[in-house]
């Protein structure tokens, strides 16, 4: 059993890589699938419109170019790190808006 996969949660993959969950919860349980943000480690990209950086639940950044989907069964053996705070996560939005021009 996986757990629920929620909006905000930041994985830890199989293959080491962390993401940051950004579509809607539930979309895991109604589509099989959630889309992510692929996370880097600290330091590597500056906070700008495109990227944020995030001190907890592990310091990283988010680059909004890096959007990926993954299927809901890749989570069963992931690690869930925790959630990132509200504040941080209306960055996130932001900066995708920025990108995706919406």
């Amino acid at each position: 059993m996986i757990g629920e996969i929620k909006r905000g949660d930041v994985w830890t993959l199989p293959d080491g890589r962390h993401v940051l969950v950004v579509s809607l919860t539930g979309l895991d349980e109604a589509y099989g699938a959630v889309v992510t943000l692929v996370l880097h480690p600290a330091g590597r990209y500056p906070d700008t419109a495109m990227s944020v950086v995030i001190d907890a639940p592990i310091p990283c950044t988010a680059t909004a170019v890096n959007l990926q989907q993954l299927r809901a069964a890749r989570f069963a053996e992931a690690t869930r790190r925790g959630t990132v705070e509200a504040a941080t996560m209306a960055r996130v939005d932001q900066a995708l808006r920025a990108v995706l021009d919406l």
